[in-house]
């Protein structure tokens, strides 16, 4: 049996699907199904199929994700199914564990994402998606993290990177989330300002704002950055 690593947001779903092969030469194997993942629910549109001796078939399950701080790197899967007959005639029911790989991650997105004015006014204007800049000045990104998940994600796990696609343009930044956050919980609204090379190219390049725990991207959004000739 063999099934890919689960990555998901706390209480979220999504279907997964396990490799089965029935190595048993001669008899098929019945019912076979995903009867439990450790902490993860198991939904109740799993398939039920029925796999002939030495061939392999595709298990679908659909699961949700628990709490992000409860689960290990390694959940087991379990695997049920029914092969021959007891002395009673009626299927025996047998099973078979799987490790995984499993992350879950905090349900954190970004908000209040774009460019404004400078970094002294955050607050004082919304932000918008494209700027227009000379070369060799600083523009501003502002932002903020919500937790729209159930479960309190503690300072400093979270960071957000700002890149700008282009680097003949400008640089990067990154600001760490120094807010613990219960449920419906947000950051102070931040702001990082970019320079603008002096010898930049004029034209547009993406600014990418990317919210991670980790190596794991939580959210990502795009903006648009335009240098004058």
């Amino acid at each position: 049996m063999s099934t890919e690593p689960i990555v998901m947001k706390e209480f979220q779903e999504q279907q997964i699907s396990v490799i089965v092969l029935n190595n048993n030469t001669s008899q098929p194997i019945d019912s076979v199904s995903v009867s439990s993942f450790g902490l993860f629910t198991v939904l109740g549109d799993t398939s039920n199929i029925n796999i002939p001796a030495t061939k392999q078939a595709t298990v679908n399950a659909r699961i949700q994700a628990p709490a992000f701080d409860s689960v290990e790197d390694t959940t087991m899967l379990t695997i049920s199914y029914t092969s021959g007959l007891d002395e009673d005639e009626k299927p025996v029911i047998q099973t078979k564990n799987i490790p995984v790989q499993t992350v879950v991650l905090p349900d954190a997105e970004l908000q209040f994402v774009g460019f404004v004015e400078d970094i002294d006014n955050l607050l004082a204007t919304p932000p918008v998606s494209t700027w227009e800049a000379e070369k060799g000045e600083n523009v501003t990104v502002k932002f903020s993290v919500k937790n729209s998940g159930q479960s309190t994600i503690p300072a400093d796990s979270l960071v957000v990177y700002i890149d700008i696609e282009n680097e003949l343009i400008g640089g990067n930044a990154s600001f760490n989330i120094t807010q613990a956050m219960a449920r419906g919980g947000t950051s102070y609204t931040r702001g990082v300002e970019l320079l603008i090379l002096e010898d930049a190219p004029n034209g547009e390049t993406d600014v990418s704002v990317t919210l991670m725990q980790g190596d794991y991207v939580l959210d990502t959004q795009s903006l648009v950055l335009k240098v004058k000739l």
